[in-house]
């Protein structure tokens, strides 16, 4: 079973690997060779290399049930045709909607759309700004603007594109302003996300004052939208973050209250009929399911709840069951419902904590006491954790086996049973429940200072460079090793193949080379600039809420993959949100330096001063000089921008920012020989306020870079002045298209367009996107090289 299991899982997350999806050709090779492997599994059943075939069916099993879901999936997603266009819907709320600051977000099964096209999208992800309350399982009729799935596509950052694959959402949009927008029905009483959504408003609404009520609500109904983020980020650091998701201990919890209930209420007329172990049993599952189904039947949920069929049903009926066959099974189970589960961190983390569990502690002779043992498993699942960690977050909590010894039991055994008790109560007594409810956010206050200090320590979680494959399954390999019993021979050898993870390092220029990244953070400014051992960012994208900067979304992962923990010189450009709103989470996640720019008066900094022209600098063989904003006085701060140009003897780079055509016209009568550079981040985002004709002459730029979101609201880069370049240089780009855009000036290669990232890493189910940039102008100097 689990040799099957894991096959299986292998051929589903090679499938996940591939920018595309098989033809028909390739599909009926598979299904050819498929059949093939069967009969010869079947016909060699009893030899050697029987398990040979059983293995090489599952994986190619796999690959065709993730092919066949995948190719559903894109045949649904909304064309890039009917981006932008208005439709109506009509379809019913799914899951819980989301009400923040006068916007409602929520997702609606489509069950009508009135546009014509032959595979209609069936999921939708809409924004209604300053629109009426919706409630899970009302149907709605709406009319909306959508567009395909799309996100924020960099190194190191969330794949946005690939989290609405998980969610079979096809696509995303807002609700116009319409007349027509109406409710049509009520959520009928049976509705489940009904149930969850009025659990959630009755324990915000009772823990209105409190400050950790988002906690108690996500233990409750698996709604972790209220946790503040501040909340969210020390869990991460603790690596406490799995307490929140209703997994294996509550779920058992759970099952156990049912099983006790059932023993204790069962009148003994009844237990005379029939098995009370058996009639406590099934009690037990009843309520694992119904708290499961509350929880919203999460990865973690999902396993949990089948593991203890497993076991439940081995009990019942008198079978001995392994606990690796109920692990195989809960996996296999959960891969034919949901083959995209593998893109889910929650799902690796969920099933290998639990095999870490069963390997250390299964068949092993354990004469220590208690807590020994529970310590010895939390630094276990750590060590079986953190090579995965690093693969998908470039970071690890060091303080997770100290914080676990003490959040598990605590959360598990005194928080979780007040709350199940709080939803059991509720339909008999409002009061009862709320204070049961008071009493498990005043657990958590009392336990919360210790987490925020652990939290806080300097050495709580550890940040590395982005790692590889072959390095992480290494390092698994090592930690098997580690982990193995005493008697098993040369374990040491386990910290040899954990030691390429540990040294995993990028690459950095040479010196006299610098590196420009220019971020996708949408309609906004973010960009890189390294040389041989500095950092310089140069502003930092926008602050859509308290929840979400680009900072944090975007730049803080990107420099972390790069293992770069500090930033010598963070530069602002000027006030506007959309370059400044993530600077103040930068400086609190990194280590930066210096602080310069405009507008920065109410960003803390230690260190921090007005950008002006003349500042010079000199880094490892690069120059850096600020060409503006002068001693004038500008009313709008799109002109206040700091100019950068960077120079070196691979070529030279100038920053714009936002400037206009008046600060434009100023630098060609006062600096025009200074304004030659070889690449321009294209001024205010390509818009006609910027550009003028004579300033691209005097630039003349081969390359032109436009800062711009895809199918932003203002819709730049405005036509003429792509146009305009086109003309002019020799290559444009824009980051709404291509992804991060890596550049590298190099003194012996020249300017080498290392990388677009859409282009170079996208997997199937990214948004594929053309941005026309050639134009007949091709300058010798430039050099596209895929990195």
């Amino acid at each position: 079973m689990l040799l099957s299991a894991l096959s299986f899982l292998a051929g589903i997350s090679f499938v996940q690997q591939w920018a595309t999806l098989p033809d028909s050709i390739v599909t009926s090779a598979l299904i050819v060779a498929l059949l093939l492997v069967l009969w010869l599994w079947r016909f060699y059943r009893l030899k050697p290399y029987c398990r040979l075939f059983q293995s090489c069916s599952f994986a190619l099993a796999g690959i065709l049930w993730a092919s066949v879901q995948g190719q559903q999936y894109l045949e649904h997603r909304l064309p890039e045709a009917m981006a932008g266009q208005d439709v109506v819907v009509e379809g019913v709320i799914e899951g819980l909607p989301i009400s923040k600051n006068r916007v409602r977000r929520f997702v609606l099964k489509v069950q009508k759309f009135e546009s014509e096209t032959t595979s209609p999208p069936e999921k939708l992800r809409l924004s209604w700004y300053y629109g009426e309350k919706v409630n899970a399982g009302e149907r709605w009729r709406f009319l909306v603007r959508l567009k395909p799935p799309h996100g924020f596509f960099n190194p190191g950052g969330f794949d946005y594109e690939g989290w609405l694959y998980q969610h079979r959402i096809h696509a995303t949009g807002y609700i116009r302003k319409n007349g027509d927008n109406r409710k049509l029905e009520s959520s009928n009483l049976f509705s489940l996300d009904a149930l969850r959504q009025k659990l959630s408003t009755h324990i915000q609404t009772v823990l209105a004052d409190k400050p950790l009520a988002g906690l108690v609500t996500a233990l409750a109904v698996g709604d972790r939208s209220p946790i503040d983020k501040t909340q969210w980020n020390e869990l991460i650091k603790t690596g406490t973050n799995h307490l929140m998701a209703i997994s294996g201990l509550h779920i058992g919890l759970a099952a156990a209250f049912g099983f006790w209930l059932v023993r204790r209420l069962t009148p003994v007329y009844v237990m005379r009929r029939h098995s009370a172990q058996q009639l406590a049993v099934s009690g037990g599952l009843l309520v694992a399911v119904v708290y499961a189904l509350l929880a919203g039947l999460s990865i973690p949920t999902q396993r949990a709840l089948l593991m203890l069929f497993c076991f439940a049903g081995a009990w019942l009926l008198k079978r001995n069951f392994r606990p690796l066959d109920a692990l195989a099974t809960a996996l296999l189970v959960i891969l034919i419902r949901d083959p995209v589960a593998v893109l889910s961190a929650g799902f690796w983390f969920s099933f290998l904590a639990v095999a870490v569990i069963f390997y250390v502690f299964s068949g092993r002779l354990q004469a220590s006491k208690r807590w020994r043992q529970w310590g010895w498993m939390q630094l276990s699942i750590a060590l079986g954790l953190f090579p995965v960690s690093l693969l998908l977050f470039q970071q690890t909590s060091l303080a997770g086996p100290l914080a676990n010894l003490v959040m598990v039991p605590y959360v598990s055994f005194m928080v979780v049973p007040l709350v199940l008790l709080a939803l059991l109560v509720l339909p008999f007594s409002t009061m009862l429940s709320s204070f049961l409810l008071i009493a498990a956010n005043y657990l958590l206050e009392i336990i919360w200072p210790l987490l925020s200090w652990l939290s806080g320590t300097q050495f709580s979680y550890w940040a590395h460079a982005a790692t590889g494959f072959t390095e992480v399954l290494l390092a698994l390999l090592g930690v098997f090793l580690l982990l193995a019993p005493r008697g098993i021979p040369a374990r040491w050898l386990g910290l040899v193949l954990v030691l390429p993870i540990l040294t995993a390092s990028t690459k950095t220029p040479t010196a006299g080379s610098f590196e420009l990244t220019l971020l996708d953070v949408g309609q906004g400014l973010s960009a890189v600039i390294r040389t041989q051992n500095h950092v310089l960012v140069f502003d930092t994208g926008d602050k859509f809420s308290s929840q979400l900067d680009l900072g944090e979304a975007v730049v803080v992962p990107y420099l972390r993959q790069l293992s770069a923990t500090t930033i010598d010189r963070l530069v602002i450009s000027h006030g506007d949100a959309d370059h400044i709103g993530g600077a103040q989470t930068i400086i609190s996640s990194l280590h930066v330096v210096e602080l310069v720019g405009q507008d920065i008066k109410n960003i803390h900094h230690p260190n921090k001063t007005a950008c002006a022209k003349g500042q010079r600098w000199h880094w490892d063989g690069v120059n850096f000089e600020f060409l503006h904003p002068d001693e004038n006085i500008y009313k709008r701060s799109n002109n206040r921008s700091c100019v950068l140009k960077v120079s070196g003897a691979g070529g030279r780079l100038l920053l714009t920012g936002d400037i206009e055509k008046k600060v434009g016209n100023k630098l060609l009568a006062g600096q025009k020989k200074r304004l030659q550079a070889d690449v321009l981040v294209v001024p205010h985002h390509g818009s006609k306020s910027s550009s003028s004709q004579r300033f691209i002459d005097a630039v003349n730029p081969q390359i032109a870079l436009f800062p711009v979101g895809y199918r932003n609201r203002y819709r730049l880069p405005n036509k003429t002045i792509v146009a305009r370049y086109k003309a002019s240089t020799a290559d444009i780009y824009s980051s709404g298209h291509s992804g991060a855009i890596r550049l590298l000036f190099s003194p012996e290669k020249g300017i080498i367009v290392a990388d677009e990232y859409r282009k170079n890493h996208h997997k199937y189910w990214n948004h594929k996107i053309t941005f026309p940039r050639k134009s007949s102008k091709i300058s010798p100097q430039i050099r596209a090289a895929a990195g």
